[in-house]
């Protein structure tokens, strides 16, 4: 698998995975979103993004929304309460690299490119909503800066066409994500082994951006290998924002990070072979050829003089039927394992 460089921390199969936390629709001034950065950073998340838009060119005027997080309105008149002007988030950018955490943003049209630009972010998202927009792609691949593409309500032949996009652009610093767009998703349309399909079929990094409440299916992501997670981040001293039903405020945050770490040290290398406290405990807790009687030098061993038994020591019951037929090169004493240098 390719792996990704994202600001020095390298995204890829037998790395940590990385994880970002999505701050667009949880501040809307610069003390909430510093709020949100100091917490990020303190919880261990690498990264946070927020979201670039217009509602003039993100949506119609007569396109609506009807999703848990939203009821039934005007999709014109919800994101537009949602923006976030260009100062503000020169603020906020401007304050996370004070900090030291990596921050990004997904714009929403075509035209964001020359503000985020200008903004000199490191690292461009691409939204599931724009997910096949080609034009789009490929003037974001042609910035040749690492691109993160979220791929909800997406077919696995269009994510083929939107990877070729970016590919025959000359970018292949690209990571994608799994996702459902709905808010929240329903864990029981998570389809988490569609993280493994879209890694056997592209060979670059594959994490999960997730919308299920609670840390299961992010958890579950984890031990099919996701190579990132993202998930919504917020906190209540901000107020009430329309994510807040399935994001993950600092403690939950912390607590996923953790937990991710442990099934990743769990996991291991794959190698199979005894871990070191197996190398211990297999001397006495592992069967091996056994003299069930004493057996004099010269003799031929038979059935009847060996069994299969603790400890381990001995050899292993694997060569039981070369050993039947081999003559005691010493005395061998009852209950002793037997070692080939005691037969010939």
């Amino acid at each position: 698998m390719k792996n990704v460089n994202l600001e020095n921390k390298i995204v890829g199969d037998d790395h940590p995975c990385y994880f970002i936390g999505e701050i667009g629709n949880s501040f809307s001034n610069f003390q909430q979103a510093k709020l949100l950065i100091d917490l990020a950073k303190k919880v261990g998340i690498d990264a946070v993004k927020f979201q670039t838009f217009k509602a003039e060119t993100i949506t119609t005027k007569s396109n609506n929304f009807d999703m848990e997080v939203t009821g039934k309105t005007s999709q014109y008149e919800f994101l537009k309460k949602l923006e976030i002007s260009k100062e503000l988030q020169k603020q906020v950018i401007d304050y996370a690299k004070k900090v030291g955490i990596t921050i990004f943003s997904s714009p929403g049209h075509i035209n964001d490119l020359e503000v985020l630009e200008e903004l000199d972010i490191p690292i461009y998202k691409i939204g599931s909503d724009v997910a096949c927009h080609i034009p789009l792609l490929k003037k974001i691949a042609e910035l040749q800066k690492p691109i993160i593409l979220s791929t909800g309500m997406c077919t696995m032949n269009e994510i083929r066409e939107s990877v070729n996009a970016i590919l025959s652009a000359g970018n292949n610093n690209l990571i994608l994500l799994h996702c459902i767009s709905n808010y929240p998703a329903n864990l029981e349309e998570a389809n988490l082994n569609a993280i493994i399909e879209m890694k056997k079929e592209f060979g670059i990094p594959v994490g999960y951006s997730d919308h299920v409440k609670g840390t299961i299916a992010s958890l579950t992501a984890a031990t099919l290998g996701a190579n990132v997670i993202e998930r919504h981040f917020h906190d209540s001293k901000n107020g009430i924002f329309p994510d807040d039903i399935h994001a993950l405020n600092s403690f939950e945050f912390d607590e996923l990070i953790q937990n991710i770490k442990k099934i990743e040290t769990a996991k291991g290398t794959g190698e199979k072979k005894p871990s070191e406290s197996e190398k211990q405990n297999l001397l006495k807790n592992r069967v091996s050829i056994i003299a069930i009687q004493d057996i004099k030098k010269g003799e031929e061993i038979t059935e009847e003089m060996i069994d299969i038994r603790r400890p381990g020591i001995g050899i292993s019951p694997i060569h039981f039927d070369e050993v039947l037929g081999k003559k005691a090169q010493v005395d061998i004493s009852r209950e002793i394992p037997i070692q080939w240098d005691m037969i010939i």
